[in-house]
């Protein structure tokens, strides 16, 4: 499991560690950094060799633009560093230096080798993303043609990765409801549990075509059924395709849910995280947040198992970073100005308070 992530000089992050447990909430106002802290992280995984030394930027999960666009202006930094930790080790620092007088190409100077384990925990296979850009929605969709990213540098294969997997037995972990063992029965399961639909591929020549099944066996096209189902159906499916001991980073895994289901989906991804699946999340959700309180209330979530993380950025422009500390019971221990409080906020205004 990776266990902590630093982060010096990239973008709005500075002096930034953030220590990572089984389930990971990155909660915060918009341009806060959650993003930046999910892109160095994607970065140093695209990088990290099994041995040190000097290479050029490699660019596998995410697109980075110049040097220059992605070093911190504010300090005027000449260089930016992202070090990952796993299994408790020692850290593995990387440093990005310009490489070439105009701060457009980037130079990579890794300071030690990388243990086998860590190399394997940051394979394209172990480590997914679905970023909030992905399509979502679409009848036709495309087959893969990135070895690289198994869901698409967009999540715009995750259709395909369904498609082609769908047959494929499932760790005994990630089998949440008895009865099958294939990716599709536990993808259509929760599915289903979620939403009342389940999910129908059909492969013609280079195009998927995705259809949604009632319970009452009416099959119908993607724009039929409402944005949020076509959205919940990918982050289900992100989460099955990772496997155990695996990372699955997701960006808002709310877009187009109604609060129940945001409520909801937050459970399903508890019981992913506690099947042996790392997970970073980020979120505006206040929803997910309340969700993962209730799971640490009920008994579902234990403190060791979450770290949520609320990014702020301070008067200098630089982002701050506050861990959220929970009681046994759910609640909060210290109070952080900002954070979630919109609906208080709303309901004092009603209530003329």
């Amino acid at each position: 499991m990776l266990n902590i992530i630093i982060v010096s000089d990239f973008k709005c992050l500075t002096d930034c560690s953030l220590q990572l447990k089984a389930l990971n909430l990155f909660a915060g106002p918009n341009s806060s950094g959650k993003s930046t802290a999910i892109q160095a992280l994607l970065v140093a995984s695209d990088n990290i060799t099994p041995e040190k030394g000097a290479h050029g930027l490699k660019s596998k999960r995410i697109e980075i633009s110049t040097f220059n666009e992605v070093r911190n202006f504010i300090t005027n930094a000449k260089s930016y560093t992202i070090g990952l930790v796993h299994d408790n080790t020692r850290p593995v620092m990387l440093r990005f230096n310009p490489g070439d007088d105009d701060f457009h190409t980037t130079v990579v100077e890794q300071d030690s080798d990388a243990s086998p384990e860590l190399i394997k925990a940051l394979g394209s296979d172990r480590l997914l993303y679905l970023p909030a850009t992905r399509p979502g929605g679409m009848h036709i969709q495309p087959i893969n043609t990135d070895a690289d990213n198994k869901l698409g540098r967009n999540g715009e294969f995750v259709i395909d990765y369904f498609a082609k997997h769908r047959l494929d037995a499932l760790d005994d972990a990630l089998i949440l409801t008895p009865g099958s063992e294939t990716l599709e029965s536990q993808v259509n399961a929760q599915l289903e549990k979620l939403t009342g639909y389940r999910l129908l591929v059909e492969t013609v020549g280079n195009n998927h075509y995705v259809n949604y099944e009632t319970r009452s066996g009416k099959k119908i096209v993607p724009a039929n059924v409402g944005t949020g189902v076509s959205f919940i159906t990918e982050v289900i499916i992100a989460c099955f395709a990772t496997p155990k001991g695996g990372l699955v980073i997701i960006e808002n895994p709310e877009i187009h849910l109604h609060p129940e289901a945001q409520a909801r989906i937050i459970d399903f991804i508890a019981q992913i995280a506690k099947a042996g699946v790392q997970i970073i999340i980020e979120s505006h959700s206040d929803h997910l947040f309340n969700g993962i309180r209730r799971l640490i209330s009920n008994g579902k979530l234990s403190l060791p198992d979450v770290a949520v993380y609320n990014f702020r950025i301070d008067e200098s422009g630089l982002t701050k970073t506050d861990e959220v500390e929970f009681t046994g019971q759910g609640g909060i221990k210290s109070y952080i100005p900002g954070m979630f409080e919109q609906f208080d906020i709303d309901l004092d205004a009603i209530l003329k308070l």
